[in-house]
């Protein structure tokens, strides 16, 4: 275990502090409050200047005040999901009214319930919310999630995800993979963020630049005969979503490392298509092609 320092006890504090105040207000409060925050001071601090980059790039028609108010929406968006990540039981009270469920996804979660799945999101809206989407519809979703440096923080946050993720938190580096194969079965899935760089992984273009995509969703799917499926959960307006969800094609030839590759891409090309459609509600700061 990580040794842990003054400053992650600082950190920690500070964290909890925050969770107070923002547990102490209504919903729909906190959540504007941290967007708000966010919107004011982030456009501010360094990885401003790397989501301008990456917005110029996969959008070289719009002037730079257009891309500057994505990213003062994009700030926004983060500031409420933090918010709603700390008082996600909250919402799961109050699915019915806040999170829209199309039939299509109704539908999606049926075949789950019969043969499992494995869902590939984005961060883009509330991620945050599949846990509780996913108990709110009744099958157990597990969910593979990075280590965060700060050791209390992330024993925090492991705590918080296994609330809603009633099929376990898997923490990449703990025998995630294996975890993750093993839990898909008919009524189970796995959620798995896969819009993150991943240097070990395949080249597929997104936004028509190179980018080092993790192929480990297709691969879990393609080997256990689930379907993939790919969500995003919309911010609609202030704390009201919208789930959507696709299942992506897999093809089922001899060539398996193909075959993994072309879901992929298929994969990375629909949330190329959610993002074009809501630029503002998707994380530009962090190192996707870099």
């Amino acid at each position: 275990m990580k040794k842990v320092t003054l400053a992650h006890r600082i950190e920690y504090a500070l964290l909890m502090f925050v969770i107070f105040i923002l547990r102490s207000m209504p919903l729909y409060v906190s959540s504007g409050f941290m967007g708000w925050l966010w919107r004011s001071i982030a456009p501010r601090l360094r990885r401003q200047k790397r989501a301008m980059e990456h917005l110029r790039l996969a959008f070289p028609e719009k002037s730079d005040d257009e891309l500057y108010a994505i990213t003062l929406a994009m700030w926004e968006n983060l500031g409420r999901t933090f918010a709603e990540a700390v008082l996600a039981d909250k919402i799961a009270k109050r699915m019915d009214e806040l999170v829209e469920q199309p039939e299509n996804y109704r539908l999606i979660v049926d075949e789950i319930k019969r043969s499992g799945g494995v869902i590939v999101s984005l961060h883009s809206g509330n991620w945050e919310l599949g846990g509780a989407i996913s108990s709110h519809n009744g099958f157990d979703c597990s969910v593979v999630m990075q280590k965060l440096k700060n050791p209390l923080v992330h024993d925090y946050m492991v705590r918080k995800r296994a609330e809603t993720f009633s099929g376990g938190v898997f923490v990449k580096g703990d025998r995630a993979g294996m975890r993750a194969l093993t839990s898909v079965s008919g009524g189970t899935a796995v959620a798995i963020m896969g819009d993150l760089r991943d240097r070990h992984g395949a080249t597929i273009d997104f936004f028509g630049r190179p980018a080092p995509t993790n192929s480990f969703p297709a691969r879990l799917a393609r080997k256990k005969g689930a379907p993939l499926i790919a969500l995003r959960i919309k911010r609609t307006r202030g704390i009201h979503f919208k789930v959507q969800a696709e299942i992506v094609p897999m093809p089922h030839s001899d060539a398996v490392e193909d075959d993994i590759l072309q879901a992929t891409i298929a994969e990375q090309a629909q949330f190329e298509s959610w993002i074009r459609e809501a630029p503002d509600q998707w994380m530009w700061a962090h190192r996707r092609w870099g």
